[in-house]
């Protein structure tokens, strides 16, 4: 009862004439919509005002009247209809109103930013130009997400939280696997492009090129779909252009994980033949450290974990915003979260620079002349023969540069 007459006259009236408005609003639309999921999204903005008036309305009785009797009976009646406002933004706001884990939210946003700190050190020290840029920024973007989670964990009908989870946890693992893709140039040099079915920078060139599309198709779609929170429209197209730009990712990440293994296929057939004989001599030192291995594993893992999370935010954003999976923590914490973890986590314990030095002189051809070039270096047929052409090889390089 104090806390209600303690609400100021101004204040109440103010209020009041805001949710008529949209109340009015909402219903003038309303009249003329034909899209199921506009009309939804009407009738619930409308239901929101109409709580909100009814709720305001008992606050103006209450703030004038005088008799006890009356305050007594309008009081309990402006407390049943505050809980039925409360029920309605509940039901309706973002996440459907489950508010994310604050606990949990916080644990992954230090998570990742001690991950942040590493690879900002890591690739700084072992040289490691590209791997930096692209995990730090896909490790920013991961770390505003958290950032924005925490924000919706303390308001659940934060716009500005909701937006930058949604937009920064989308778009982050693309720049994680940018990373990915370059150390697959690497390995090539490493092991021989004439196992490979591209030359080494035209993995880092195409499918980052694919991933771009994606992400610039998910901005689009990301945009159209913030914009609609604040109309009366519903955010489906903007969620379904969204889903395309991640289609185009998962295409992209099974057809390098198609190339990927069918490097690591035919180079395991040349060591069961021949042992090290054909590979390149150039970074036996490479391949002669115990981490090599492990690195290929970790890779392999690394890139399958974040297949598994582009999966799941395609169902998801299938689903729509409110869907199941969307508005379900527990399973954005395994199949996001958890996921990105893992993934990021291996390429920490397991980075390139333990395996090939600070300083490894590991020589990616990044000439666009050689890269458009359909002329494939030839396996060597004697162990003569490749010291010979990685001689030439390196000549050529050094004379074009």
């Amino acid at each position: 009862m104090t806390t209600l007459n303690s609400i100021p006259y101004t204040e109440v009236t103010s209020v009041y004439g805001s949710a008529a408005s949209v109340f009015s609003s909402a219903t003038s639309v309303l009249a003329t919509a034909t899209d199921t999921v506009t009309s939804k999204s009407l009738a619930n903005a409308a239901q929101q005002a109409q709580a909100t008036m009814s709720f305001y309305s008992y606050l103006e009785i209450l703030a004038t009247a005088t008799d006890d009797s009356v305050k007594s009976t309008v009081a309990s009646q402006a407390i049943a209809a505050s809980s039925s406002m409360i029920k309605l933004f509940d039901d309706n706001t973002f996440y459907n109103g489950n508010t994310p884990s604050l606990g949990g939210n916080v644990a992954l946003l230090v998570v990742m930013g001690i991950f942040l700190a590493f690879h900002i050190a890591a690739g700084v020290f072992y040289k490691e130009w590209w791997l930096f840029s692209c995990w730090t920024i896909g490790l920013i973007l991961e770390v505003l997400g958290y950032v924005g989670r925490v924000m919706s964990s303390h308001d659940v009908s934060s716009f500005n939280g909701y937006i930058l989870q949604i937009v920064c946890l989308i778009l982050g693992p693309s720049f994680i696997m940018a990373g990915l893709y370059y150390t697959l140039a690497q390995l090539t040099v490493v092991m021989g492009e004439y196992y490979s079915r591209l030359k080494p920078m035209q993995y880092t060139l195409i499918f980052v090129i694919c991933d771009l599309i994606g992400i610039v198709i998910q901005a689009v779609g990301g945009a159209m779909a913030a914009s609609s929170v604040y109309e009366f429209s519903s955010s489906r197209p903007g969620a379904n252009i969204m889903v395309g730009g991640i289609a185009v990712q998962v295409a992209s990440m099974s057809l390098f994980q198609a190339l990927w293994y069918d490097f690591l296929y035919a180079c395991y057939k040349e060591r069961k033949a021949t042992g090290d004989a054909h590979f390149v001599k150039r970074y036996q030192f490479v391949r002669d450290n115990k981490l090599f291995t492990a690195l290929i594993w970790s890779i392999s893992l690394s890139v399958l974990f974040i297949y598994v999370r582009s999966i799941y935010r395609l169902i998801e954003l299938a689903q729509g915003f409110s869907g199941h999976l969307a508005v379900t923590e527990i399973y954005f914490f395994i199949l996001e979260s958890l996921m990105m973890c893992l993934a990021i986590l291996l390429i920490t314990v397991l980075y390139p620079g333990f395996v090939y030095g600070r300083n490894p002189d590991l020589i990616v051809d990044k000439r666009l002349k050689t890269t458009f070039s359909m002329n494939r270096t030839p396996k060597p047929n004697t162990i003569e023969d490749s010291g010979i052409e990685e001689a030439e090889d390196e000549a050529k390089y050094t004379d074009d540069s």
